[in-house]
C-alpha cells in the first residue's frame, strides 16, 4: 500500500511501501524472464539485461562473435558498456534514454573487430521499462574512417552512408536548410515547412511534442517514432536532435540525425509477439495474462481498484475435434477470440491460456453488473451458427466469474474462485454463466474429497454390484435384473450411487467404474449359466464417458465372447441425455450395432431428459422405461399413462421404476404396464441372494 505523508515543508508527498517495490519489481524481473527466453533464439547478436541491469540472456550469434566474451549470463553487465557509459546505461533503465557505443574486441586469433552496440529500454503495455535489449553490429570495415571523420569530410559522408544516417542542419537564424546527400529515401519523407511534428506519425506526434517540449539548449534528446508518410508504409526512425547556441547563449542552429530502424523494430515485436501471444488467435497468452493479472491486483491493492475476472471454457471442445476434425475446432477457437474481442472493452485483457480455455480481465468496474454486461453479449454472439468447409455447427461456453473489490482481501485466490465458479457451470448443465460465491469453495472441496475417496477405492476393489429384479407382471415371473452400483465403504457400510453420483461427472472415473459394472456384470452372468440360475436378462446402465471412444460396440461384444455370454442375455440402459445429447450419431451407431448382435437397449429415466417421438422412432429402443419421480407423484398419473400407450403402440416394452407399494402396482397393472422394478418385489441384492430370490418368487 502507499501512504501520504507531510515532508518539512509541509507539502504532502506519497510515500510507495517496500512491498509495493518489491511486487512491481517481481513483475518486471518475470516478463524480462519472459522475454529473455526469445532473445535465446533471435537470429542477430542480441543480450538482455533485467531492470537491475543484469545479464539475463544472450542469442547464439551473440556468444558465438565473442561480443563481451567475459560477460556470463546472470553476472553483473561488465565488459558491456565502459566506465565512462555508466551513466548513460541508468538513464536507458530508469529514463528510457537510448544510446549506442563502438566497442572493440579481439578474436581467438588475434584479429580485432569493432561493433556498434546499441542499448534500448524494453517497455510494457503502462510504459514502465522492466530491461535494455542490447543489440550489436560489425563496424569494423568503416570504423577508422568514423574515428578520423573530423578531418576528413569525404570520409564523414562515408560513415553516413554506411551507417545510413541523414543529417538535417536548419539556421534558426536565416531558416536554411541543409540535408546531407546520403539515405536519399529516409530524406524524402524528413522536410517540413514550419512545425517539425509535421514528419511525425499522428499517433506518435503527442509523445514527440512531450519530449522536445522538456529538451533544453545544447541538449540532445532521442526519439523513436513513425514518419508521417502519405504512401501508408510503416517507416520508424532514431531522431537524435541538439540545439546549438552562439557565444551569447542565444539558438542558432538546430542539427538532427535519422536513421532507418523499421527492421530492429519489426524484429522485436516479433520477439514480443512470441513470448507474449498465442499463434492460432493472435491474443495475449498465459504469460502476458498473469503479467496484466499481477497489475490489476496491484491497482487494487494500492487504489482501490474494483475488478473482474472470468474463465470460459468451450463445452463438449474436444467432441467438436473428434467429430469435424481438429480443422474445425480451430476455426471455432479464432471464431470465439473475435466474439471475445467484440463483447468486451478495448482495454480489457482477452487471452487464450491453451487449448479452449479463454480468460478476460477487466479492469476500473463499479458493480457486478460492469462484468455481466459483455457476458450476456458474448453468450449471444455464441447462439450464431459458424460455417465451416460446407458444414454449419453451433457451440456454446460454459463461463465462471468472480468480482475483486476488496482491498484487503488476497486477489491470488481470483483465478482459483473463477475456476470454481467455471466448474459450477459445467455441473449445472453448461452453456450458462456463474458468479462465484464463498459457499462454493467448501462443495468443491468436498468433491475433491470424494473423487479422492473413489479413486482410492478402487484401487482396493471397494466396489461391487447388487441386482434389482424386474417382474412382468402380465406373466407375474422375473424377466431379469439390473445390475446397480454399490460401495462397500470400510466405515460407513453400503453406499448406494448418490452417495457417490459426482464420481460419475469425472471423465476418467465414469471410465473406470462403468468398465468395472460391465466386466463383473458378464462375470456374473457366466457363474449363474454355469450354475444353472436361470436369471432373464441383466441390465448395464452405460454412461456417455464409455461411449465418447467410438469402439463400445466392439468392446461389448469382445467381452461377451471372452465371457460365452449370449448377447441375448445382456440389456443395456442409456439415458435420454445421453443418446440425444452431442455425440448422438456416436452412441446411435453404437447401440444399432449392439442391437443387431442380439443386446437389448432400454432408454432409461423417460421423461426426465428431451428425447422426441422422431428419436424413439429412429433409435432402435425395446424397451422404454419410467423414471420414479412419475409413478411415485400421483399427480402424474396421466403422464404414466400416455408413456405405456405410447410404448404399446410403438411395439415397446414398458418398465416402471420405483414401485414401492400395492397402489402404485394396481394402477400400472390397470394401464397394462409390462414389467415393473421396485422394493415392492424386491430392493437391490447381493449376487449371492439372487438363486434364493429366484426359488422363493411366487411361491
Amino acid at each position: 500500500m502507499s501512504e501520504t505523508r507531510r515532508t518539512e515543508d509541509g507539502a504532502l508527498a506519497t510515500v510507495v511501501s517496500i512491498k509495493d517495490q518489491i511486487r512491481a519489481g517481481d513483475a518486471a524481473r518475470a516478463r524480462a524472464l519472459a522475454y529473455g527466453a526469445f532473445v535465446r533464439d533471435a537470429p542477430l547478436p542480441a543480450a538482455l539485461l533485467d531492470g537491475d541491469l543484469v545479464l539475463v540472456a544472450a542469442s547464439p550469434a551473440w556468444i558465438a562473435q565473442g561480443v563481451a566474451p567475459d560477460v556470463a549470463v546472470g553476472g553483473d553487465c561488465g565488459g558491456l558498456v565502459g566506465a565512462d557509459d555508466r551513466g548513460a546505461l541508468l538513464a536507458c533503465v530508469q529514463e528510457g534514454v537510448d544510446f549506442s557505443r563502438v566497442l572493440p574486441s579481439s578474436t581467438g586469433d588475434g584479429a580485432h573487430k569493432v561493433w556498434r552496440i546499441e542499448f534500448n529500454a524494453c517497455r510494457d503495455a503502462e510504459g514502465q521499462i522492466y530491461a535494455v535489449m542490447v543489440t550489436a553490429r560489425d563496424v569494423t570495415g568503416y570504423a577508422e574512417n568514423v574515428l578520423r571523420a573530423e578531418r576528413d569530410e569525404q570520409r564523414l559522408r562515408m560513415a553516413l552512408e554506411l551507417d545510413d544516417l541523414l543529417v538535417r542542419e536548419f539556421d534558426l537564424r536565416t531558416g536554411e536548410l541543409y540535408f546531407s546527400d546520403t539515405a536519399p529515401e529516409l530524406r524524402k519523407w524528413c522536410v517540413f515547412k514550419d512545425d517539425p511534428l509535421e514528419v511525425v506519425h499522428p499517433d506518435d506526434r503527442q509523445q514527440c511534442a512531450e519530449v522536445v517540449a522538456l529538451r533544453k539548449n545544447g541538449e540532445a534528446r532521442v526519439l523513436e517514432f513513425r514518419l508521417n508518410r502519405d504512401d501508408g508504409v510503416e517507416t520508424w526512425v532514431r531522431s537524435v536532435g541538439k540545439v546549438f547556441v552562439d557565444q551569447d547563449g542565444q539558438p542558432e542552429k538546430l542539427v538532427n540525425l535519422f536513421k532507418d530502424i523499421t527492421d530492429r523494430r519489426r524484429q522485436t515485436e516479433a520477439i514480443e509477439t512470441l513470448a507474449f501471444k498465442d499463434p492460432l488467435t493472435g491474443l495475449p497468452n498465459r504469460a502476458l495474462f498473469q503479467h496484466r493479472f499481477n497489475e490489476a491486483a496491484a491497482a487494487s491493492e494500492a487504489l482501490g481498484e474494483m475488478f473482474g475476472l472470468i474463465m470460459i471454457d468451450v463445452d463438449h471442445f474436444k467432441d467438436i475435434n473428434d467429430t469435424l476434425g481438429h480443422d474445425a475446432g480451430d476455426a471455432l477457437l479464432k471464431r470465439l477470440a473475435g466474439m471475445l474481442q467484440r463483447a468486451f472493452r478495448s482495454g480489457d485483457t482477452v487471452a487464450r491460456l491453451g487449448g479452449d480455455e479463454f480468460a478476460v480481465i477487466l479492469r476500473g468496474l463499479h458493480s457486478e453488473a460492469d462484468m455481466m454486461r459483455p457476458i450476456q453479449t458474448l453468450q449471444a454472439l455464441l447462439r450464431r451458427p459458424i460455417e465451416h468447409a460446407g458444414r454449419s455447427f453451433t457451440a456454446s461456453a460454459s463461463i465462471g466469474a468472480v468480482l475483486h473489490g476488496d482491498p484487503d482481501a488476497d486477489p491470488e485466490h481470483m483465478i482459483k474462485n473463477a475456476d470454481i465458479a467455471l466448474y459450477r457451470a459445467k455441473a449445472a448443465g453448461r452453456n450458462r454463466s456463474i458468479v462465484f460465491e464463498p459457499s462454493m469453495r467448501s462443495e468443491v472441496e468436498r468433491r475433491i474429497e470424494l473423487l479422492r475417496d473413489v479413486r482410492a477405492a478402487l484401487a482396493q476393489k471397494e466396489f461391487t454390484l447388487f441386482y434389482q429384479p424386474v417382474i412382468d407382471i402380465r406373466e407375474n415371473r422375473v424377466a431379469g435384473f439390473e445390475a446397480l452400483m454399490r460401495w462397500e465403504h470400510p466405515e460407513q457400510g453400503i453406499l448406494t450411487p448418490a452417495r457417490f453420483m459426482l464420481a460419475f461427472e469425472d471423465q476418467e472415473l465414469s471410465l473406470s467404474l462403468g468398465d468395472l459394472a460391465l466386466e463383473e456384470a458378464l462375470g456374473q452372468m457366466r457363474a449363474w449359466l454355469d450354475q444353472g440360475v436361470e436369471f432373464g436378462r441383466v441390465a448395464v446402465n452405460i454412461s456417455a464417458a464409455q461411449f465418447r471412444s467410438g469402439h463400445l460396440a466392439e468392446e461389448i461384444q469382445e467381452r461377451l465372447a471372452r465371457w460365452n455370454v449370449p448377447s441375448q442375455r445382456l440389456t443395456i440402459e442409456v439415458t435420454e441425455n445421453v443418446y440425444m445429447g452431442w455425440g448422438s450419431d456416436v452412441v446411435s451407431e453404437t447401440v444399432r450395432r449392439l442391437h443387431a448382435s442380439g443386446v437389448m437397449i432400454a432408454l432409461d429415466d423417460f421423461g426426465t431428459g428431451y428425447a422426441s417421438l422422431a428419436n424413439l422412432r429412429q433409435f432402435p429402443i425395446d424397451r422404454l422405461k419410467i423414471d420414479k419421480s412419475f409413478v411415485q407423484n400421483a399427480e402424474d398419473e396421466a403422464i404414466v399413462k400416455a408413456v405405456i400407450t405410447l410404448g404399446a403402440s410403438m411395439g415397446m416394452k414398458v418398465v416402471a421404476e420405483g414401485v414401492e407399494d400395492a397402489a402404485q402396482l394396481a394402477i400400472l397393472k390397470r394401464y397394462g404396464c409390462d414389467q415393473i422394478q421396485g422394493y415392492h418385489f424386491g430392493r437391490p441384492m447381493p449376487a449371492e441372494e439372487v438363486a434364493g430370490f429366484l426359488k422363493g418368487f411366487g411361491a
